[in-house]
């Protein structure tokens, strides 16, 4: 019998950021040629492994056919996109907001190491997109703030582990639906960077709470994406 692969969280380097470690035992269960699309989670990790991060800005995910190919888009932020850019940056706040609540709470132990680490990691995808687009991060989302503030004021590992997913993978079905939105080879490239980290994030929440009964659990979890637009247009 095939051993299952396992989950390593290592230990934080200087940057801050939590490092994320998939190690196969034996024969991989994960189908890595998957044939879902790029809006998709799974799918859009599988098209990051295969072009790699460098190469997002030439991927077109779930753009009309009229959009501009990708030697013709512009390398900065449009204007479109920094409005855009502007809302996923105030929700990298709120949950860097939102992880401060649980430790505030007396959350400790692994589940609080992690929640310190994904804060930090939050706010730096946040000071990332305002230095890409130009602006100050240092404004959060109240709205998504207050409606998972209550999930988050709690010092139970479990019940953690279960908002803290659910957060993680609202926040990666948001980024990946901007992914369609954006026009600039900048915002799409950052956005792609931080989605990924986030998915792994994700996952180690997800076994932490032990909250995956299979694979599609992990990997195609049930998150809608945030609307930004009435934000964006505002």
């Amino acid at each position: 019998m095939t051993a299952p692969r396992t989950l390593e969280l290592l230990e934080r380097p200087s940057s801050g950021k939590a490092v994320v470690r998939m190690t196969p035992k034996g024969h991989s269960p994960v189908d890595l040629d998957s044939a879902a699309p790029a809006t998709s989670r799974r799918g859009l990790i599988g098209a990051l492994s295969a072009a790699g991060i460098a190469g997002v800005g030439a991927l077109s995910i779930a753009r009309p056919a009229s959009a501009a190919p990708a030697d013709e888009r512009p390398t900065s932020p449009t204007e479109s996109d920094k409005a855009l850019l502007f809302e996923a940056m105030r929700a990298e706040l709120t949950a860097e907001a939102l992880y401060r609540e649980a430790l505030d709470a007396g959350l400790s132990d692994v589940a609080g190491e992690l929640a310190a680490v994904f804060a930090e990691n939050h706010v730096t995808y946040a000071d990332k997109i305002a230095g890409g687009a130009g602006f100050s991060a240092d404004t959060r989302n109240e709205e998504l703030f207050t409606q998972f503030q209550s999930s988050f004021a709690t010092d139970d590992a479990q019940a953690f582990a279960e908002a803290a997913a659910g957060l993680e993978n609202t926040l990666g079905a948001t980024h990946t639906a901007l992914l369609a939105e954006y026009v600039s080879v900048k915002a799409r490239k950052l956005t792609a960077s931080i989605v990924v980290v986030e998915a792994r994030m994700a996952v180690v929440l997800t076994d932490l709470g032990g909250l995956a009964s299979n694979l599609d659990d992990i990997f195609d979890p049930q998150a809608e994406a945030l609307d930004f637009t009435a934000g964006a247009e505002s």
